[in-house]
């Protein structure tokens, strides 16, 4: 009787997001539930404000969990950074082995950028979710939302990422020049779950894994 080979394949590499605030926390908190990503990790930073502290955190939490790859997700105007700030801790970053991910003025241009694109720049987030609202009439920027009536945000808007990555592209490529520096590079972080945790599972029946 002829045995089947098991095919080889190499483990999966395990990775860490940690949000700098606990909003960027809990959305991907929602995107490695509902997605079911198993080999992904989501931690919150604790409420540390300044951005390389957060880098010094991602890199510890890289090294204690044995993590393959770790990112540091954050927003401009939750820690007040300006793009001169940025630039001057990238280096710092890569040092540490700990990829960046911003959003120039915060992650709700990332879910904006699922309903629509930009002709110009945006830098009041206020309007940002004013737009948001016209789509999830119930939406709120906060943490209690998506803790709350916003606990299926992602299963919302999660068909329409390939929108959002497209419309990031165009929004980067018209303001990098005016910024100086990308607004939002959410598009490698999404590439990077994808080579990582593959394509998203929303068949099975979903049960909360927690953050």
């Amino acid at each position: 009787m002829k045995t089947r080979k098991r095919k080889n394949q190499a483990p999966r590499k395990t990775m860490l997001i940690v949000g700098a605030n606990e909003k960027e926390a809990l959305f991907f908190s929602q995107v490695r539930k509902d997605a079911r990503y198993s080999n992904l990790s989501v931690e919150w930073a604790g409420g540390e404000s300044d951005l390389e502290k957060l880098i010094s955190i991602a890199s510890r939490k890289r090294s204690s969990g044995k993590f393959n790859e770790v990112w540091l997700v954050f927003s401009f105007v939750d820690l007040n950074v300006d793009v001169e700030t940025v630039k001057s801790l990238i280096p710092i970053a890569n040092k540490k082995k700990v990829n960046l991910c911003w959003s120039n003025p915060g992650i709700n241009l990332w879910y904006l950028f699922h309903f629509r694109g930009a002709n110009g720049l945006i830098t009041d987030s206020n309007s940002i979710d004013n737009a948001i609202k016209k789509e999830i009439p119930d939406y709120k920027n906060t943490a209690k939302y998506l803790r709350t009536e916003g606990l299926d945000f992602y299963q919302r808007i999660c068909v329409k990422d390939n929108d959002a990555n497209r419309n990031a592209r165009a929004y980067n490529e018209a303001v990098e020049n005016v910024l100086g520096l990308p607004a939002i590079n959410y598009i490698e972080l999404h590439l990077a779950i994808i080579e990582n945790c593959g394509a998203a599972n929303f068949t099975q029946n979903q049960r909360t894994i927690g953050m």
